[in-house]
Order: C-alpha cells, then sequence, then structure tokens
C-alpha cells in the first residue's frame, strides 16, 4: 500500500503497475520541464523524467524554483505531462506557503524524494510473477 504524501491529510490513491510505469516513464525532449529563472532567462536545466526533476530541484538556481512554483509550473507539467496527480496537487498547496530559498528547496526535494521512493516500491511490488 502507498502512504501518503506529507502534508496530505487523506492517503494518496492506490498505485497500480501502470500508472507508477507511467509516472515514472520518460518523456521526449519536447515535453520535458525547462527550468528558467524569468520568462526570458532559461537556466539551460530541464528535465524529462520524474527521477530527473528530482535531481535537478536539488541545484537549479533557487530564482527558477520561486518563479516556477509562484506560476504553478511544476504542478501543472506534474500532473499534464508526468500524470503524477497526487504530487501534482502537494506542488499546488506548496504555492500557498510563500517558502522561498532553501527552506523552498527543501521542501521540493523532499516531496519528489518521498514519491520517487514510492514509486520505485510500487513498482518492485506490483513486479509481474
Amino acid at each position: 500500500m502507498s502512504t501518503p504524501l506529507r502534508g496530505n491529510k487523506g492517503k494518496s490513491p492506490p498505485l497500480d503497475r501502470d500508472k507508477a510505469l507511467l509516472i515514472t516513464s520518460s518523456v521526449p525532449v519536447e515535453k520535458g520541464f525547462r527550468f528558467y529563472t524569468d520568462l526570458h532567462s532559461p537556466t539551460g536545466m530541464f528535465a524529462t523524467s520524474i527521477f530527473d526533476f528530482a535531481e535537478q530541484l536539488k541545484n537549479v538556481d533557487l530564482k527558477s524554483l520561486e518563479f516556477h512554483l509562484k506560476r504553478g509550473d511544476f504542478s501543472k507539467w506534474l500532473k499534464d505531462v508526468i500524470r503524477d496527480d497526487a504530487l501534482s496537487a502537494e506542488f499546488e498547496k506548496l504555492g500557498s506557503l510563500a517558502l522561498k530559498g532553501e527552506k523552498l528547496r527543501t521542501r521540493l526535494v523532499d516531496l519528489v524524494d518521498k514519491r520517487c521512493k514510492e514509486l520505485a516500491k510500487a513498482l518492485k511490488t506490483l513486479a509481474p510473477r
């Protein structure tokens, strides 16, 4: 059974194998998440999977994290491209907390790392026999 994400008072929807595989799959480069610090200021960093995303969050400029969270870009990409409604909802909640700097990075990384571990466990548990 999956564990709820931090801050989620209800339970995360149960993961079936197909959903876990979908969420953890890489997407084409053109659908990847491209990090910016402002509308016309790309960082050159991008992610094509939830695992890439987790790593990039650890290293990208803090201005980029604040910029994208404020605009709702993270939650939109997680929902529409990665198709992880549960993690998308957690990112939406963070937008209202007004976190900044390293506190924001720590919270984002923690949420994504926990979700990646949950997905990896689900894939292992749900693997065909």
